[in-house]
């Protein structure tokens, strides 16, 4: 085998922490498969999914499998999701995998932190996206948003990545949906929802506020020990955004799942 087949056989697969067949919680209105990719450049003390933070997590699934397990389930898809981690940081394989799903005639979204803009960018060029979940973690503010996503140097660079995605998007008429996991002390008070509805909600077709849930594996001992913020909470912070002018809120809890706030 030569080096550039070597180089093929690697961007034919894509490193997996795990697969959801079928949700309904993704993306609403829509059944999908999930695949959730390892390796993230944030470190947000509250990530519940904190295995996936090393990007060698899980294991190599080539795009022939990947392709096989959604034929599983085909009849009862409506689009592939992808998550993680950060899916960006894979940019070869997602790219790939993305054209697998078109080829079925399946949607497609991915779940971003917005660091990469810049992908965002090369796969709305390519047609392969119709819908990005940005998750927007804090108020557009450097020093704020370097100690919400655990990695302080890179607050600047992060808040630029979000702005620079959501233009993105608007360019290419991609609908976004913002996302913002509310957190006991760290992301569960008024003013922290408000500032970052007021910046987004020209931008996102939707607003969806997740509840931090601490059974997941999640990074930081001391937030693991506290209880997440209840549905009454959630509900009390989606009005706070829609009361900045986002029109379509949604809090997606443990008890019923993704709900929509009026």
């Amino acid at each position: 085998m030569n080096s550039s087949d070597m180089i093929l056989v690697l961007m034919e697969k894509l490193r997996v922490g795990g697969i959801v067949d079928l949700s309904t919680v993704d993306w609403y209105g829509n059944a999908s498969l999930v695949v959730f990719l390892s390796g993230c450049n944030f470190r947000c003390p509250y990530c519940q999914n904190s295995s996936l933070i090393p990007g060698d997590y899980g294991e190599d699934m080539s795009l022939d499998a990947l392709r096989k397990r959604i034929e599983v389930n085909i009849d009862l898809l409506d689009s592939v999701v992808f998550s993680g981690g950060e899916p960006l940081l894979q940019r070869d394989g997602l790219m790939e995998a993305l054209e697998v799903v078109r080829s079925l005639g399946l949607k497609t979204m991915i779940e971003t932190n917005g660091s990469h803009p810049e992908v965002v960018e090369n796969l709305l060029k390519r047609g392969l996206l119709d819908r990005v979940a940005l998750d927007v973690k804090a108020p557009l503010e450097d020093e704020v948003y370097g100690r919400v996503i655990g990695v302080p140097a890179l607050g600047g660079a992060a808040v630029n990545g979000v702005k620079n995605t959501l233009e993105t998007c608007k360019g290419f008429g991609v609908e976004v949906e913002v996302r913002t996991t509310v957190v006991p002390k760290i992301s569960d008070e008024p003013w922290f929802i408000r500032s970052i509805a007021s910046s987004i909600r020209e931008l996102c077709v939707a607003y969806q506020l997740q509840q931090f849930d601490n059974l997941g594996d999640i990074l930081s001992p001391e937030l693991k020990m506290l209880s997440p913020p209840s549905r009454e909470r959630m509900l009390k912070l989606a009005q706070e955004a829609l009361e900045e002018g986002v029109k379509e809120v949604y809090v997606k809890t443990r008890e019923l799942g993704l709900e929509r706030v009026k």
